[in-house]
């Protein structure tokens, strides 16, 4: 089931959370709602599965307009955040729950719950534990069974408000890649809530990352890291350091690095120019290339890969610089001593651009 959202806007008292906002979901696909908290992304889901009503705009489930269509009619599952099972209910009758709350003429037969809880908890990986209650489970097997109970009703749509929030890193970890092996083999159109990049770079089809009650870009994972369409994704997606430049006759100028000027910098407009850590690369003499002379200040060696911490000579700015570790070691970069670090790839933005 496709889903789109038409000039949706929502407002709280005096607090927008909200505005024009437009959106169309494809049918099968997993699309990650990002942001940081207060952006508007919970709101918008809930919207969309009817538990909140908008302002202005409205919601098309499959083409048809849904925007008073009441929750139980939607064909949605909704995963909360902090599981919401009955604790007086083992993992079966939690599964089993939204089947066995149905109207008699729509409800199935006790056989037929039963096939569908026990085929919902294999596919979850939760076989053998019917019969627990949720406190003998460990958060990650809550979840899976929130997720089961979702999809018992056999939703056209699966909506996740920040899923794995309240769970330790390695479980989250392990339970975002299951997450994303499950939707392709169901192929449920799913929308899922997160402020974690990483999260949703890995898990998501496209990302829609939002800020202030609007959509920044909505794009691939790739396509927004690799081609952030503002500062606040380009800011938002990962460490990125910003440095001072001005723009003339069509040039950046990055301290001594000169870089070609987009098309909607103008002449002697100050600019910014972001570079990943990655995308820098540092060397002990400056081997007549352009180059940013630098002071190294810190550098943490820990894992594959050394993080070098420096400071621009000329503004002051810090840098951040992710250096391979054989690389490193071979430069024999050492603390208060100077650098020179060239820009393998840099953004540039005008300044105060938001």
């Amino acid at each position: 089931m496709s889903i789109e959202v038409q000039n949706i806007s929502r407002r709280f008292g005096n607090y927008t959370a909200l505005e024009q906002v437009n959106l169309r979901i494809e049918k099968g696909e997993l699309v990650s709602l990002l942001g940081p908290s207060g952006s508007g992304k919970t709101t918008l889901l809930r919207i969309i599965a009817g538990l909140e009503s908008s302002d202005t705009g409205r919601v098309l489930l499959h083409g048809q307009d849904a925007t008073e269509v009441a929750v139980r009619k939607r064909q949605v599952g909704f995963v909360f955040q902090h599981y919401a099972l009955f604790r007086h209910m083992n993992v079966f009758d939690n599964v089993a729950f939204g089947l066995n709350v149905r109207s008699r003429r729509t409800r199935p037969s006790k056989s037929e719950i039963r096939e569908r809880v026990f085929n919902l908890l294999k596919l979850v990986q939760l076989e053998g534990l019917e019969k627990r209650y949720p406190t003998q489970l460990s958060g990650g097997q809550r979840q899976r069974v929130a997720l089961a109970r979702a999809l018992a009703i056999e939703p056209k749509v699966l909506l996740l408000d920040e899923p794995f929030g309240a769970l330790d890193a390695k479980v989250r970890k392990e339970l975002r890649r299951w997450l994303r092996q499950l939707h392709e083999e169901l192929h449920i159109t799913s929308v899922f809530v997160t402020h974690d990049q990483e999260e949703a770079l890995e898990v998501a089809d496209r990302v829609v990352v939002m800020n202030n009650a609007r959509i920044e870009q909505v794009g691939t994972p790739r396509e927004i890291y690799d081609h952030p369409a503002t500062p606040f994704v380009n800011e938002f997606l990962g460490n990125v350091n910003s440095l001072s430049a001005r723009v003339e006759e069509g040039r950046v100028h990055v301290g001594a690095i000169d870089l070609l000027a987009p098309l909607d910098l103008q002449n002697q407009q100050a600019a910014i120019a972001y570079v990943r850590p990655h995308n820098i690369q540092l060397t002990r003499v400056k081997n007549g290339k352009p180059v940013l002379e630098v002071k190294v200040r810190n550098i943490y060696a820990a894992g594959p890969t050394a993080r070098v911490e420096l400071e621009r000579t000329d503004t002051g700015e810090e840098l951040e610089a992710e250096v391979p570790r054989l690389e490193e070691q071979h430069l024999g970069l050492k603390v208060g001593e100077t650098a020179f670090a060239s820009l393998r790839e840099a953004r540039i933005f005008p300044a105060g651009k938001s």
